[in-house]
């Protein structure tokens, strides 16, 4: 019985277990970036990559799947958590407010036009030209 509780506490906050999604970016800094350092840059917490473009978070709309499952994995925490720590830090002047578009279709579309740009895929295969390297 002990062991289904602490399995249902576990499960109830499905964010613990989130996986990153593929990411996915446009003329950001030549070197593999680490999973920790896509963290940081999904938490607002970088502004400019190493080649001086500023960096663009790209995120599907806050009432997305997708936007939920970026939540659980970089702030391991629910949507609205991450909605708030977004808001917290714009309003701090401490990062730019991320884009937020209505489908991974259109993430695509906008981080190809945009140099700095990145987001993350759950769905869509990434296009060889958007890859971002990862160790």
């Amino acid at each position: 019985m002990r062991c289904f509780i602490i399995l249902l506490a576990l499960g109830w906050n499905g964010a613990l277990f989130a996986q990153m999604g593929t990411p996915v970016g446009n003329d950001l800094d030549p070197v593999p970036l680490t999973e920790t350092e896509l963290k940081e840059i999904f938490l607002g917490n970088k502004s400019i990559w190493d080649n001086n473009n500023p960096v663009t978070v790209v995120l599907t709309s806050s009432d997305s799947e997708g936007f939920a499952k970026v939540a659980g994995w970089a702030l391991e925490a629910g949507a609205f958590e991450f909605q708030k720590h977004w808001l917290s830090i714009v309003f701090q002047g401490r990062a730019n407010a991320p884009v937020f578009l209505n489908s991974e279709e259109e993430v695509l579309a906008y981080i190809r036009g945009h140099k700095g740009a990145i987001g993350l895929l759950y769905t869509l295969p990434v296009p060889p030209e958007l890859t971002v390297e990862t160790p």
